[in-house]
């Protein structure tokens, strides 16, 4: 009886003791606490409320129970606990509403699952929010990836509309060595037989930007070596709601950016609007514009199953419509001029002009059949279309030159040079047609299993794109400084051929818990065939008479290993090793790109302060290069072995509120993110191609600065956020070689600061004002194409932006 009545006791100890619970809510953008932020225990229907610094404690006679944790402009979170030892410690890091993206998580639209997806994530990677995008205001692609280490840019026009990035040391010409996706979907024009990206998605519209590096990559392929980067368009609202943004600025700058939405039981749309325009920066010597017009047009419908249904189904379809046309050459100044005035145009450009349109129609359908079972299935299909008419040659005494041997030599081709600048109007200038046709098509599907702890992915593709090339040149005399056609070309007679590829490829990766351990393996199979038909310039009507063909065909394996540990609910590492590959084309001769990729880092979130530390290297056995027009070569696009090369480097990137100096009256986060790569060839070559040139072992990578950093400070107080921006890119060399560059083979190093403003005038409606390189920084962004190319100068922009 004693026994008994001891048990009884004791049981009665143990279920009505209280067990404190206490932790802290937090902004997992900012890191700044969320004051009156409010906790509930779902079990009793009681809770609290966080102080000041976002801390917050209750009681609990429960030995379970759920938490909600809800904060206005907020996704909620749940949580279940079970307290130990009479207390229990749960700390929240709440994602700010826009950047949840619902709908593009539920669609299967996401590398990264987002901010809370990333702290799990078996690599490096990083999410550019919509939050992100908005406190500058964002449409370049370059400046939004500045905040992202391992991220190598190349600025050419001082808008973003022909983006340069490489991830981890790829070439950065043309974004052609990494995927580019824009909700989980091959968008480069044709990824596999031209992935030069001539276009590219609108940043200005975009709700987020994913870059992932790592073992995970293999997942989307074809360029598995440095990383992956995937758009994420504006999301159909959980609620009716819209958006708008009306901006004026410097250079007849004017932006409008419209989307509504809504949702219902079983159907949800959203439609959408982005334009831009502008005069551009650069100063024509016979004037006339030199800016952009971008239009963008998007719809999205989406069809659901009923939420009491036993088969849960969704089907949505995207359609989008581009349009551009834009003032733009592949034309820039001799080191002379650009010291005299960087802003400065020859009127040898005058009629250099790019009109794009590009039309995606997308269906995406999703079912689960049985839970933890989620088949994904995506049909898209992309058109593109491409006219640059730019200036190519210019003839004078007889004698035809480039323009980028012209600029390279100014005083040994006189004559050319003063028919460019119009001081010589005996001469002719030839102006190409880049004419292309680019038709993307194909078929995906994702499985994901889930098994406990333990996950299952498996994916396949098959897709088809193709090139057509059909341009000519078109002679103009000067009369005076204007132009006007001496000859018209014939359409077919310069560049005459159609590029294609078919591929098909799968993968499968898993995930296998183990305690706080967690392995990733994956394996990727990629079988290409490509296949170029020249009709020749001597056959513009392509009958065939002598049309030249060549084929290649390529299937390998990509195996990948990634591993992550747990160390605390705040610290993990990680670690990867893969296989990265890139189609070899249809040169002869020319073999796949093929490397071997590691990574070991670590990531650090708790309250105000976060950091993700990467060490990584890439081990190439056959490094190609492109012969592109834009990075200084003749156009051909023909790919070449680079041989052996080893690129490796530091990321860092942290943020540290320091709102708690100023006991939270405000919040003051901090953002860095820094970036060391040294990449050099391991083998002796020749090369046709400008920036390689003649390569030995040792010589450096060209356009691959070593070190840059960006850091982003912010005061955001009551219902005025202020932010300053600096980005800082040390030298690089724009020929491979070793030592000091010379000055003509070198881009220095330079600093640029923007800087914004933010006021809230009423709830859901604020005035903004944008200042980029505050400083007005005069520095050379590249010297290819065609001589050296400014930066964007001094730039402000205002504007208004309303949700309702």
């Amino acid at each position: 009886m004693r026994a008994t009545a001891l048990a009884f006791l004791l049981l009665g100890t143990v279920t009505t003791s209280h067990a404190q619970i206490s932790g802290t809510i937090s902004d997992a953008e900012t890191g700044a606490p969320l004051a009156g932020a409010t906790v509930l225990v779902l079990e009793t229907d009681s809770g609290t409320t966080a102080d000041a610094s976002g801390r917050f404690s209750l009681d609990s006679n429960r030995s379970e129970l759920t938490l909600l944790v809800s904060y206005v402009g907020f996704a909620e979170q749940t949580r279940i606990l079970r307290p130990e030892s009479g207390a229990a410690r749960a700390d929240f890091r709440l994602v700010p509403q826009e950047g949840v993206l619902e709908e593009i998580l539920i669609e299967q639209a996401s590398m990264t699952g987002g901010l809370l997806g990333i702290k799990g994530h078996p690599g490096s990677a990083h999410l550019v929010t919509a939050r992100g995008l908005a406190t500058f205001e964002t449409t370049d692609i370059h400046r939004a990836l500045r905040t992202v280490p391992g991220v190598s840019i190349q600025e050419e026009d001082g808008y973003g509309l022909r983006p340069n990035i490489g991830l981890r040391g790829t070439g950065s010409e043309r974004s052609s060595k990494i995927t580019v996706m824009e909700d989980g979907i091959l968008i480069a024009p044709a990824p596999y037989a031209a992935s030069s990206a001539y276009y590219f998605p609108t940043t200005g519209r975009m709700s987020g930007i994913e870059v992932v590096k790592g073992s995970s990559q293999i997942k989307y392929g074809p360029f598995t070596t440095g990383g992956a980067i995937n758009l994420l368009s504006t999301p159909i609202p959980q609620q009716t709601s819209g958006h708008l943004t009306l901006l004026a600025g410097d250079d007849a700058n004017r932006l409008v950016h419209v989307h509504a939405g809504t949702s219902r039981e079983r159907i949800a749309f959203l439609l959408e609007t982005h334009r831009q325009q502008t005069d551009g920066f650069k100063q024509l010597d016979s004037g006339g514009s030199t800016g952009f017009e971008k239009s963008d047009v998007l719809a999205k419908l989406r069809f659901s199953s009923r939420a009491s249904a036993r088969v849960q189904q969704s089907l949505l379809f995207k359609a989008s419509f581009t349009d551009e046309l834009s003032d733009e050459t592949y034309l820039g100044l001799t080191p002379g001029d650009f010291g005299l005035n960087p802003l400065r145009r020859y009127s040898g450009s005058q009629q250099d002009e790019m009109k794009t349109d590009q039309r995606q129609l997308l269906v995406r359908h999703r079912i689960q059949p049985i839970a933890g079972l989620n088949v994904i299935t995506t049909a898209y299909t992309t058109r593109f279309n491409r006219n640059w008419y730019k200036l190519d040659k210019v003839t004078a005494g007889g004698e035809k030159v480039g323009i980028a041997s012209l600029l390279a030599d100014p005083i040994g081709n006189s004559a050319q040079y003063a028919v460019l600048t119009g001081d010589d109007a005996s001469g002719l200038l030839s102006v190409k047609a880049n004419n292309r046709a680019y038709r993307t098509m194909g078929l995906q599907t994702e499985t994901t299993v889930v098994l406990g702890a333990h996950r299952v992915e498996a994916g396949a593709r098959m897709h088809y794109d193709e090139m057509d090339r059909f341009q000519w040149v078109d002679d103009y005399s000067l009369e005076g400084t204007a132009m006007s056609l001496f000859r018209e070309g014939t359409p077919g007679t310069e560049s005459n051929r159609i590029e294609s590829a078919n591929a098909v490829a799968g993968w499968v990766q898993g995930s296998l818990a183990m305690g706080s351990l967690t392995f990733r393996p994956g394996l990727r199979f990629e079988s290409v065939v490509q296949r170029r038909e020249d009709f020749g310039k001597a056959d513009p009507e392509r009958t065939g008479a002598s049309v030249t063909t060549r084929r290649n065909a390529t299937s390998t394996l990509l195996p990948g290993l990634g591993m992550t540990w747990e160390a605390s609910p705040y610290l993990t590492a990680f670690a990867g090793l893969h296989r990265g590959f890139a189609p070899g084309g249809t040169t002869e001769g020319a073999r796949p790109e093929e490397s071997l990729n590691y990574e070991l880092g670590t990531r650090y979130g708790r309250g105000a302060i976060g950091f993700e530390a990467v060490l990584f290297a890439s081990d190439y056995t056959n490094l190609l290069g492109s012969d592109l027009a834009a990075a200084g070569g003749t156009g051909s696009t023909d790919l070449f072995n680079g041989g052996a090369a080893l690129v490796q480097g530091l990321e860092f990137s942290g943020t540290y509120n320091l709102g708690r100096l100023t006991d939270w009256r405000a919040s003051v986060p901090v953002t860095v993110a820094y970036t060391r790569t040294k990449g050099s060839f391991l083998s002796d070559f020749e090369s046709s191609f400008d920036p390689w040139g003649t390569v030995r072992v040792g010589d450096h990578l060209p356009y691959l600065a070593e070190n840059q950093l960006n850091t982003t400070v912010a005061w955001e107080q009551d219902r005025v956020n202020v932010a300053l921006s600096a980005f800082w890119v040390g030298q690089m060399r724009t020929r491979a070689g070793s030592g000091s560059p010379n000055a003509d083979e070198r881009i220095d190093s330079h600093l640029t600061l923007d800087l914004s403003v933010d006021v809230e005038l009423r709830y859901g409606v604020s005035a903004f004002a944008v200042m980029k390189n505050l400083t007005d920084e005069v520095y050379v962004a590249a010297r290819r194409p065609a001589g050296l190319r400014p930066g964007l100068p001094r730039s402000l922009m205002a504007g208004l932006r309303a949700d309702f």
